[in-house]
């Protein structure tokens, strides 16, 4: 779906409305088909069709919102049920390079509830992390907290800026590509300040 058109995406949102965003946001949390779904790209259109009083702006982030979570639990339980090397095996074929899933393993051992609620934020790794969170055995209820917070705040941003840019939605995109990338550097720096800090506290205790 990465190679469908502006327009088509538009015509699809403006078509099929909330049943369209549901299902886009379903597929862009699923392990690995999120990396061809271009689901950001549809939220940030509904937020503009929103602004055009094409779509109610309460129904489109609910219709997100579900969407997300259902993607997301999916990932959550294909991990589960899959396990480390399901991930690594199926990775590869998606071009998702083993050092990138043993980067998101350490980290989650380490911080796992955070990084659940970051991940969420961020295209590439918040359809990734949920299954290592499933790999993981983390608890069920703690996964869907931090999972639910972090992507009902996405949800809501990418939405208000499809609305603020109602007008102009090709630079609503262009501001979504920034946001994504100044959250995967923040994202970053914080889990290296994470892991660093829990290091040294362990040789201190030592």
């Amino acid at each position: 779906m990465k190679g469908v058109s502006f327009e088509r995406l538009l015509d699809l949102a403006s078509s099929y409305g909330y049943g369209f965003l549901f299902l886009v946001s379903v597929a862009e949390n699923i392990f690995l088909l999120g990396f061809v779904v271009p689901g950001d790209v549809a939220v940030v259109l509904a937020g503009g069709l929103a602004a055009w009083a094409r779509l109610e702006l309460g129904s489109v982030l609910l219709a997100v919102v579900a969407g997300v979570l259902v993607g997301a639990n999916v990932s959550f339980w294909i991990g589960r049920r899959g396990g480390t090397a399901l991930i690594e095996r199926w990775g590869e074929r998606f071009l998702v390079d083993k050092s990138r899933v043993e980067r998101v393993e350490i980290y989650f051992s380490q911080h796992g509830a955070k990084t659940v609620f970051l991940a969420s934020f961020v295209s590439g790794l918040k359809n990734l992390v949920p299954a290592v969170a499933g790999a993981s055995r983390m608890s069920v209820g703690r996964f869907l907290i931090y999972n639910a917070a972090g992507s009902t705040v996405r949800a809501a941003g990418l939405i208000a800026l499809g609305y603020v840019f109602g007008a102009n939605l090709p630079k609503a995109f262009v501001w979504a590509g920034r946001f994504n990338v100044w959250l995967l550097g923040a994202v970053a720096v914080l889990l290296v300040f994470l892991a660093v800090r829990a290091v040294r506290k362990r040789r201190r205790l030592r």
